[in-house]
């Protein structure tokens, strides 16, 4: 889980950083203490399940690069298709 959580921390920066959000402070923390809480839930959901556990997804980085949205209803919208 320790490789997955440094993972996830660098994904979550580099989400915040093309989204034009801030990088440092309290609310880029609870970002970022809100994404490993939620990756190391859905990996114990995961194993209890007899899956692998899951991680974050850095290809979602460049999407939003490429694309300039990074709203949350896009990302709905994209689990719903």
């Amino acid at each position: 889980f320790v490789v997955t959580s440094v993972e996830t921390i660098g994904d979550i920066q580099a989400s915040c950083e093309v989204s034009g959000l801030p990088i440092t402070g309290p609310d880029a923390e609870s970002r970022i203490q809100g994404g490993l809480l939620a990756d190391g839930l859905n990996s114990i959901l995961a194993v209890l399940m007899t899956s692998p556990p899951n991680t974050t997804f850095s290809q979602n980085n460049g999407v939003i690069a490429i694309t300039r949205c990074a709203s949350r209803a896009a990302g709905i919208a994209c689990c719903a298709w």
